[in-house]
């Protein structure tokens, strides 16, 4: 169970938030922390319409697991899929859930 979730949304790639989010997760995972990052289908999608994210694709490196819907695409990155309840469950679980 990840400490933290962080929820990517439609407009998160099109924002300097997003790189700080980014950022976040990558410090927390160099502390060790359990860290999840849900890129939303609306995120997936306008993330499929840029150039790729250096930071985004080295997450997993880092120990950030990242997810995304069974219905999303996958633009490239190492994105484990879950279903609907899934994802649920996951938000309901994380002791920290940070929207973006």
């Amino acid at each position: 169970m990840a400490n933290q979730l962080y929820i990517a949304t439609a407009n998160a790639p099109l924002t300097d938030r997003f790189q700080e989010m980014l950022d976040m997760l990558m410090t927390g995972a160099a502390f060790g922390q359990p860290t999840t990052l849900w890129l939303t289908d609306g995120c997936l999608a306008a993330l499929a319409l840029m150039p790729p994210n250096e930071h985004l694709q080295q997450l997993a490196d880092f120990g950030v697991t990242c997810v995304r819907s069974e219905n999303a695409p996958s633009c490239g990155l190492n994105l484990k899929t879950l279903n609907a309840e899934a994802l649920l469950a996951l938000r309901a679980d994380c002791k920290q859930v940070m929207v973006f």
